[in-house]
């Protein structure tokens, strides 16, 4: 089970279900957040990279890390070729950066506004890194764990994607290929 997935089923668990029984081959419901027509226009767009990032090869797995790091590089090589006029803002429109930006602060705020800090925090400190789209997440970078709660208000990403915070900055990042697909600048405060 991908990450994000057993994350929000965990938590649905945990924190219930809005009084409807769950049961182990119930998957959980989506949020009413992940409804808004913005989101639905942020999960077309991970559709149409989905959709490029099938087209390229697919090589068999390996165990010998020299063999994962060259297949890695040239997944991101293929990926940037694929998307050479790729910018800032192609998945993360102003319409859909701004719902995120609403999301983000509003989980900063709320209740559980300590717990999610304090999360972030773990990852910390980031200070002075430069992201562009396309290009490498860091590799001296922790992968921040972005807090479930934030999480469950979020659209669940696929397989080989996830969510990253990088300072203030909320990523979008390809995990197979190491690769920033968008980003947020100052999502975060």
């Amino acid at each position: 089970m991908h990450p994000n997935r057993f994350v929000r089923a965990l938590l649905v668990i945990v924190l219930g279900s809005g009084g409807i029984g769950l049961s182990a081959d119930t998957p959980p419901k989506a949020t009413p957040k992940a409804e808004n027509p913005t989101f639905g226009d942020f999960s077309q767009r991970l559709d149409q990279y989905l959709k490029l990032r099938k087209t390229l090869p697919n090589e068999r797995t390996t165990k010998r890390q020299e063999q994962i790091v060259d297949r890695r590089y040239s997944l991101a090589q293929a990926i940037r070729a694929s998307r050479s006029g790729a910018k800032q803002g192609d998945v993360f429109t102003p319409e859909i950066s701004e719902q995120f930006v609403r999301v983000i602060r509003g989980t900063l705020q709320g209740t559980t506004a300590p717990n999610v800090r304090k999360t972030i925090r773990q990852g910390e400190p980031v200070a002075g890194v430069h992201l562009t789209v396309n290009g490498a997440y860091p590799e001296h970078l922790p992968t921040t764990t972005v807090p479930p709660t934030l999480l469950l208000r979020l659209p669940l990403l696929p397989e080989k994607l996830a969510y990253r915070i990088v300072g203030h900055d909320f990523v979008l990042q390809d995990t197979e290929a190491r690769l920033v697909i968008d980003f947020i600048p100052g999502a975060l405060p």
